[in-house]
């Protein structure tokens, strides 16, 4: 039987057996770390419980928790960056405690922040490949997380510390740009591509008595414009102007504007009345 002035016997083992170190992210709210401690049961009959001491120097203990008979408890609230010392007691019901257990020793991660270089990046509608570089301490973690299925993340989709991630960005087939983000270490990193601009033809031809310029087929950009000069030829005058098969008149200029399909321009003369003087 233990006296009231006799300590326990403590062959405990002191041990981590799960820690969580909160993500701790530039511009996100840090949160504290925690531990879980676990030791071995102590077999004296008149155990009443365990304490755990902790504190910021070794052997030098600034709080404690009474868990009574569990063999494990979490230590939370642990600031980012520090370094903490842990040991347990045995105690019996007359309040007498044992030496204290090995000492575990435990730093909570720092803080971590992240920055992207560069931090957008521009494509054509044709897409490509590219690569972000991640700047980061040694011991913080990332991931590559991409908001859009055209923006794919083809190398270095998690790492820890610095780091650099590979991207691919698929052919834009619509008429609009787009955007999309790439979250890296909680950081943005933007893809702006263009849309798609195809061409069309214009053919442009004349009858006799006249020209019109330019002549033969011309490509223009999607949205494009294109304009015509129509001349006649001594003693002839513009009888009419077709686009697209349909007469619009007789100018002497036509202009395309904002062209989405291929259209076509045909000029027709006529000669002039002839007077006779006697």
């Amino acid at each position: 039987m233990i006296g009231k002035n006799s300590y326990l016997p403590l062959p405990v083992r002191l041990i981590i057996i799960s820690l969580f170190a909160a993500l701790l992210i530039s511009g996100v709210p840090a949160k504290a770390a925690e531990i879980t401690l676990a030791w071995d049961s102590n077999t004296e009959p008149n155990l009443s419980g365990y304490k755990v001491y902790s504190g910021t120097a070794s052997r030098s203990y600034s709080g404690s928790v009474d868990v009574g008979n569990w063999t494990s408890c979490v230590m939370s609230g642990l600031e980012p960056g520090r370094t903490y010392y842990f040991a347990a007691k045995a105690y019996n019901a007359t309040g007498s405690e044992s030496d204290y257990s090995s000492e575990v020793v435990y730093s909570a991660p720092a803080s971590c922040s992240f920055s992207l270089s560069p931090a957008s990046q521009t494509y054509s509608s044709s897409g490509g490949a590219g690569s972000v570089s991640v700047s980061a301490g040694s011991t913080c973690s990332w991931t590559a997380v991409s908001g859009a299925s055209w923006l794919t993340v083809t190398a270095g989709s998690s790492g820890a510390g610095p780091g650099t991630v590979s991207i691919a960005v698929a052919a834009n087939t619509g008429s609009s740009s787009r955007t999309a983000t790439l979250t890296i270490g909680g950081q943005a990193f933007t893809v702006t591509q263009s849309g798609y601009v195809g061409s069309f033809t214009i053919s442009a031809s004349a009858g006799s008595g006249g020209s019109i310029s330019p002549s033969g087929t011309s490509s223009v950009s999607s949205g494009g414009s294109k304009t015509y000069t129509i001349k006649p030829k001594y003693g002839y005058s513009i009888s009419s102007v077709q686009v697209d098969g349909v007469g619009i008149g007789a100018g002497s200029t036509y202009a395309f504007n904002g062209v989405n399909a291929n259209r076509t321009i045909r000029a027709l003369f006529k000669k002039k009345s002839s007077w006779v003087w006697w």
